[in-house]
């Protein structure tokens, strides 16, 4: 074994790649004080391995690159690589030829390859073992280590010895096995110490393993209970949405009912108008007959004041013909028969028009009845109308109800299915790690505060479901007051269509002179016309 080759480059005053062959036997390395011959021993012994900047005649490892000069820029990077020929098999590899080359950059760090592969300094050193090559070895000899071997110490001298001998790699060896057993022992107290507290914490994890099934083993009694209650508020809710759906539906068809029965109201108060307008039509009708009576009337008052006045040209005709007595005795006679009729047949005539004067005044106090009875109709049937519209608001707000009801339900049931997730979060919680219990215990607290909720939800929709209840029995009475009421409107509109038709309370002379016009069409004698041919 022996070195053949160095190639040094960017190294203290290498700026430029060299090359050094070494050839077997002595090689000598010649020149002037400066030219560099020690740098090439630096070289060597820096790419073996060495870590004292010190030895290589330098503040810190650094400085070993090419600083530059004032032709050259300095370099970042310095790199040795030593070939050496293994013929002999002297070091541990299976290469014939091993390269070694150990490189550094300005930022401070460094490389190590052994034939081209990245390496550790461990290894390098280790190759070298007891082979004289090493950083301390002798195989670089200095002044110092000359004086090292002729001193009287033998510390030092045994060192040398030593590392001739190949003691070094068993003492290298043993230094590091009893590095491992002050290790083994420090792991092995550390151990004691943690199988010691491990032992404590058996026990008390022993106690609250015990605690956490006693837990597990009532959060599963709270969980089916909880389950169960749920379940049966569930069921319970459900019947009670049934109920409600099915009241909803009766509502319904309530609201239906009474919407037919308002179209029949209104159909048959439509009709009333019609009749109201076709009397209030015949009332003119009759009121245009009793102004052609009144001046028939008239007429008749003129024609008795015409017959009075006939009457008085008749007593001046009896007074002027008074000497003719004797000759118009049977005249006379007639005449004052004559005059006697139509006095009474004037009194008579003024006994008629009192009566029909009487017969307008009914005639006009009854009208103006039925018209007072028609308004109060008619504001009864605005409240009625009235009513219904608020019974329809109350249903709406029933439904609405029903609706916020339903709405309830569906959140409980979110509720319950969320206290089932929590129940499973906080079971497979315990399951990880018997440190959660506190949290387990909160998440607990929390689910009982939940439960409680519900339950103040489900008395809350009790008290709603008794309400609903309750204003439904007041809306089927209050139906059932509606249904009266529009039963009494009906027997008043049949009373009064039945009086229409009948002319209740109307005298038999007004009513034969309303039903018939015939009798004006008659031809009328005046009293001045008597006598005459």
């Amino acid at each position: 074994m022996h070195l053949s080759k160095v190639e040094i480059f960017g190294f203290k005053s290498f700026a430029n790649k060299t090359v050094v062959d070494f050839t077997r036997g002595i090689t000598g390395i010649v020149g002037p004080n400066g030219c560099g011959k020690t740098n090439i021993v630096d070289a060597i012994r820096w790419s073996l391995g060495e870590q004292k900047s010190s030895t290589l005649r330098s503040d810190k490892m650094e400085n070993v690159i090419f600083n530059g000069t004032r032709t050259k820029k300095p370099m970042g990077m310095a790199e040795v690589s030593l070939t050496i020929v293994n013929d002999r098999g002297i070091l541990p590899t299976d290469f014939s030829e091993v390269t070694i080359t150990r490189r550094i950059f300005r930022s401070g760090e460094s490389e190590y390859l052994l034939n081209k592969n990245i390496c550790r300094l461990k290894d390098i050193t280790n190759l070298f073992m007891d082979t004289g090559m090493g950083t301390n070895a002798y195989s670089v000899i200095e002044l110092k280590m000359i004086e090292t071997i002729l001193s009287n110490k033998a510390e030092e001298r045994r060192r040398m010895f030593e590392e001739a001998a190949g003691v070094n790699k068993y003492k290298l060896r043993r230094r590091l096995s009893l590095n491992k057993l002050d290790e083994i022992k420090k792991d092995l107290t550390r151990v004691n110490d943690i199988v010691s507290e491990v032992d404590k914490n058996v026990k008390s994890l022993e106690r609250q393993a015990k605690k956490a099934d006693r837990y597990n083993q009532l959060q599963t009694e709270l969980r089916d209970l909880e389950l169960g209650l749920a379940e049966r508020e569930f069921y319970l809710f459900s019947s009670q949405l049934a109920n409600f759906e099915i009241e909803s539906s009766s509502l319904s068809e309530q609201k239906e009912n009474i919407d037919t029965d308002r179209r029949e109201i209104e159909k048959k108060l439509i009709e009333l108008r019609q009749d109201i307008t076709s009397i209030e039509a015949k009332y003119r009708e009759k009121s245009s007959a009793i102004s052609k009576l009144t001046e028939k009337i008239f007429d008749l008052n003129k024609n008795i004041s015409v017959s009075q006045e006939r009457s008085k040209s008749l007593s001046t005709n009896i007074d002027r013909f008074k000497s003719n007595i004797e000759e118009y005795t049977f005249d006379k006679e007639d005449l004052e028969q004559n005059i006697i009729d139509y006095k009474v047949k004037l009194e008579q005539l003024n006994n008629n028009l009192h009566e029909k004067e009487n017969d307008v005044e009914k005639s006009k106090s009854q009208l103006e009845q039925k018209r007072n009875t028609l308004a109060e109709n008619r504001e009864i049937y605005k409240a009625k109308n009235d009513s219904f519209n608020a019974s329809q608001k109350e249903i709406s707000a029933i439904e609405n109800r029903l609706f916020n009801s339903k709405n309830a339900v569906l959140q409980f049931n979110q509720a319950v299915d969320k206290l089932n997730n929590n129940i499973q979060l906080i079971t497979s919680t315990i399951a990880k790690s018997v440190g959660y219990l506190e949290d387990l215990e909160n998440e607990k607290n929390q689910a009982q505060t939940k439960l409680e909720e519900s339950e103040k939800k489900y008395s809350t929709n009790l008290e709603l479901k008794e309400k609903l209840e309750k204003e439904i029995a007041d809306l089927r009475v209050k139906e059932l007051e509606e249904k009266n009421n529009i039963n009494n409107i009906k027997d008043k509109i049949e009373f009064f269509q039945t009086l229409i038709n009948n002319l209740e309370g109307v005298s038999q002379g007004s009513k034969s002179l309303i039903e018939s016009d015939g009798w004006t069409n008659n031809p009328k004698n005046l009293l001045a016309d008597v006598g005459s041919p």
